[in-house]
Formats: C-alpha cells, sequence, structure tokens
C-alpha cells in the first residue's frame, strides 16, 4: 500500500507541477498579446506633429470644406446629359 501511496503523490506531485507551469505559460501568452494590442495603438505609435503655425505663432484654422456645391453641379450635369439623351432618342 506504501508503493501505491508514493505513486499517488509522486503523481499528483507531477500533475501540481505541469498544471502550475501550464497556468504560467498561459498567462504569460496572454499578458503578451495584450501588450502586442496595446503598443498597436496608432496615436501612441506616431511621432507627435506640432499644428501648422503663421510666422507669428497663431495656429492656422483651415475653413472646413463644404462639397454641396459641388454635388448639386454634378447633379445637374447628369440631368442634363439625361435630358440631352431622352430628346435624341425622338
Amino acid at each position: 500500500m506504501s508503493l501505491m501511496d508514493s505513486w499517488g503523490e509522486s503523481l499528483s506531485g507531477i500533475t501540481d507541477s505541469i498544471f502550475t507551469g501550464g497556468e504560467s505559460l498561459v498567462n504569460a501568452w496572454f499578458d503578451s498579446e495584450a501588450e502586442k494590442v496595446a503598443s498597436a495603438a496608432p496615436e501612441e505609435n506616431r511621432p507627435k506633429q506640432e499644428q501648422a503655425q503663421q510666422p507669428t505663432g497663431q495656429p492656422i484654422a483651415y475653413a472646413p470644406i463644404n462639397n454641396n456645391m459641388l454635388m448639386i453641379g454634378g447633379g445637374v450635369v447628369l440631368l442634363m446629359m439625361f435630358m440631352m439623351l431622352m430628346m435624341r432618342g425622338k
């Protein structure tokens, strides 16, 4: 019976060390992947750029681009081409 007890203790010690080592290996892998994801943030990896400035040091204010007139003009041109093709088919 003592032989079975010693084998059982040996096997339990081996399985404990395997599970502990496996758990630490998995934790290390998860930590490594988490660091990769955290370091992939583009705002952290891009070099810091200063805003464009005038010679006096004031920042340059850019006006927003308004595409409404461009879209309306394109629509009118398409409508005129459609009407021209419709009249030509008569």
